[in-house]
């Protein structure tokens, strides 16, 4: 026993030099090899932004009430195709953004201005800061208004026809519902603001995965999240990533 703890921590200290190693030596590679790194990074912050905004989400809900009484497989398939539907339109639009103004930039005092980074840190900043504010507020009725929006728009949603066409019928709907009830989201936006600063596949690749993660988690068991997971916490965590990542995107313009 002892010497399987000496083992582990001897293979621990060195993994840690390593990693510190290969960190410097990323950190110090040339142009050519550094944006590998860079996307990565992008990848993670997307990620966790999309993750956390989507927790407790209408969305969310939605899934969740539909995986309640259809097949999770189908719900699943119909809201995260929805999803990545609506990210390639929030990174299209983020980029759109990006493109506008290096072809029509705006000076300060002989400078070029970088509207869209700042733009994708102020959007950044209001998120985190109204994210923390309805944290602290440690009101209940945004999420129970959230629950009764999800329970709203499914009241209607019903499958016709039977095996195949029942599925498809449900994933058909299911997309819809989804879309619309993400346009204008917060994830929506963070999407934007992400792809406006950021490289694109960064963006959608940690966005994918964090509305996957997200969307599984509700198919499985949403309406069990809350018995086992504080909402006030996942609200904390949310804001102070957007904060954490406005202020990396801040410091990223003058670097």
């Amino acid at each position: 026993m002892l010497g399987q703890k000496w083992h582990f921590l001897l293979v621990s200290s060195l993994f840690k030099h390593i990693s510190r190693q290969l960190l410097l030596q990323n950190l110090l590679m040339d142009s050519y090899l550094f944006p590998s790194l860079r996307i990565w990074v992008i990848l993670m912050q997307a990620f966790l932004l999309i993750f956390f905004s989507e927790l407790g989400d209408k969305t969310f809900f939605i899934a969740a009430l539909l995986a309640a009484r259809n097949s999770g497989a189908v719900v699943f398939a119909g809201t995260f195709g929805a999803l990545a539907a609506m990210t390639i339109v929030s990174v299209v639009l983020g980029r759109t953004f990006h493109y506008v103004d290096d072809i029509l930039p705006f000076r300060l005092g002989g400078t070029d201005f970088p509207i869209d980074d700042f733009a994708a840190v102020c959007l950044l900043v209001y998120f985190g800061v109204t994210t923390l504010l309805d944290a602290a507020s440690g009101d209940e009725l945004k999420i129970k208004d959230e629950q009764e929006e999800a329970e709203l728009a499914i009241s209607e949603l019903r499958g016709n026809g039977a095996g195949i066409t029942a599925a498809a019928s449900t994933v058909i709907s299911t997309f819809f519902l989804v879309f619309v009830a993400e346009w204008g989201d917060k994830s929506f936006f963070s999407t934007i603001a992400l792809a406006a600063a950021s490289s694109p596949l960064g963006v959608i690749g940690g966005a994918l995965a964090g509305h996957a993660f997200a969307t599984l988690l509700a198919v499985l068991g949403g309406s069990l999240l809350g018995t086992y997971v504080s909402e006030k916490v996942i609200a904390y965590i949310g804001g102070t990533l957007f904060l954490v990542f406005a202020g990396v995107t801040f410091i990223e313009i003058f670097s």
